[in-house]
């Protein structure tokens, strides 16, 4: 538990409500509303790889898997293979929503090129397995999971943000995040879809896996409790006292609660997660709703950031 307490604490200089990096998850339909194919998000990909200041950063044998632009930015795929993520670099609170408008039109103008539109909903009915795998830790979880489990969370899609905090501040924001849960799921069906893939993974998670603890006495009870999930190393689940070279980011993210801590460079940042993905004009209600939450604790500490993006 050391680990986790050094990594969220020591050298961090962050303040509360600094930064914001937003992640925007968008399914692609035909005109006829089913789910577009891997070369038709390849093609999509493709083109947008052109438009100045973005290279294809990462690849998946022949599939193009990520984008990078050049201000810190990222597509690439969420798990359906019609699921496309945009994730922002880090920016002063005062961009959102308006951060993502310029990268998502070039995303919607590329995909009518190839007669895919963007849906614009949190769950894609069908019942079709779209699972498309981009990187090794996808593989593994595939592996742990097995594909029955896992596919329905292809035809998901969400919007999350991930806001600069203050030390001191951190445990109060998630405890009041946490307690207004219940204004966060009415509008985020796909809970009952992570529940239901948690229940029938083959991994065997502990249930607390997805949503988590909401309230937490102090930032070693957020660790303690963290620590209490096993390490996925390859393919196998390894208790977090045995785990050896741990990747704390890995680790971090295949843990999926509701609201949760990572560290980015000397920044201490909660994610935020149970936001549905609606039409683009409710960006600015979201992150109001959220902001609001956070706002009671600005700080006027300094904090400095300098690396890539939040996303992923």
């Amino acid at each position: 538990m050391r680990r986790l307490l050094d990594y969220f604490s020591n050298g961090i200089t962050s303040s509360t409500l600094q930064t914001v990096g937003m992640e925007v998850e968008t399914q692609f339909v035909t005109e006829s509303g089913e789910p577009i194919s891997v070369d038709t998000s390849q093609a999509i990909l493709r083109r947008l790889s052109k438009f100045p200041g973005w290279k294809v950063n990462k690849t998946k044998g022949n599939l193009i898997t990520e984008l990078a632009g050049d201000t810190g930015a990222f597509f690439s795929y969420e798990l359906g293979r019609h699921n496309i993520e945009y994730s922002s670099a880090p920016l002063s609170t005062s961009h959102i929503p308006s951060l993502p408008q310029i990268s998502l039109y070039n995303l919607y103008f590329c995909a009518k090129k190839f007669g895919a539109y963007p849906y614009f909903g949190p769950i894609l009915k069908g019942t079709e397995d779209l699972l498309v795998i981009p990187d090794e830790r996808d593989a593994n979880w595939l592996k742990l999971d097995g594909r029955e489990a896992l596919a329905p969370l292809a035809r998901t899609s969400s919007v999350q943000f991930t806001i600069s905090v203050s030390p001191s501040d951190a445990i109060s924001i998630l405890n009041d995040l946490g307690s207004n849960m219940g204004k966060f799921l009415p509008s985020y069906p796909q809970d009952q879809v992570w529940k239901e893939y948690v229940a029938s993974s083959k991994a065997n998670y502990r249930p607390d896996r997805y949503g988590g603890p909401l309230i937490f006495a102090n930032l070693e009870n957020y660790c303690e409790l963290l620590s209490r999930h096993d390490v996925i190393q390859g393919t196998t689940l390894v208790p977090f006292s045995k785990a050896q070279n741990l990747d704390i980011p890995l680790y971090l993210r295949s843990i999926w609660w509701h609201f949760r801590l990572k560290r980015y460079g000397n920044s201490l940042c909660i994610e935020v997660r149970p936001l549905p993905r609606l039409e683009d004009s409710n960006f600015n209600s979201q992150f109001k709703f959220v902001k609001d939450i956070f706002s009671p604790y600005r700080t006027r500490r300094p904090g400095h950031y300098s690396g890539p993006g939040w996303g992923h």
